[in-house]
């Protein structure tokens, strides 16, 4: 049996490749809307970024080259919440995908924002640090209290029993 092979002119060869390259479309879903397999479509890809005629399809970062939003500067944070502002719901939505955040991601960071401004902290590291260091605090001040009240006792039995001479000098 012997595959048959449907040639393309072209402008339509370019035409998908433009398409694929300025959508979010699949290789797949291009070639479905033009008739052709998924490897003409990537064969075609192929030819037009050799050529520069289209630009280059920007590479979505996977879930491995996504930045965590823990990993993001103050800065960064602030200017996604800007632009975020200013979106309506279905721009925020699509803002959201390619940034790789979430609702809740926004939401933490206007209320650290808004906390920060207000002198409070939201960070759960800070927070964990800061509950440390109150204990810490707490040991330390036991301990000068029980030092405070040995040296106080010592006082009193000096005072009742006078001053002890020290033995230890040798004559």
């Amino acid at each position: 049996m012997r595959a048959t092979y449907q040639r393309f002119p072209q402008e339509v060869q370019e035409a998908a490749a433009r398409r694929y390259l300025t959508t979010d479309l699949t290789q797949r879903q291009v070639a479905e809307e033009f008739g052709a397999s998924s490897w003409s479509i990537r064969t075609w890809v192929h030819q037009a970024q050799e050529r520069s005629a289209v630009a280059k399809k920007s590479k979505r970062p996977t879930n491995a080259e996504r930045r965590s939003t823990e990993q993001r500067s103050a800065e960064e944070k602030l200017r996604l919440l800007l632009e975020a502002r200013a979106l309506t719901e279905e721009q925020l939505g699509e803002f959201l995908r390619r940034e790789g955040l979430h609702d809740g991601d926004l939401e933490r960071w206007r209320a650290e924002a808004l906390g920060g401004l207000g002198g409070q902290l939201h960070n759960d590291a800070d927070r964990r640090r800061i509950a440390e260091l109150e204990r810490t605090a707490l040991k330390q001040h036991k301990r000068l209290r029980e030092a405070e009240a040995l040296l106080e006792l010592q006082k009193k039995v000096q005072a009742l029993w006078g001053e002890k001479e020290d033995d230890t000098t040798e004559d």
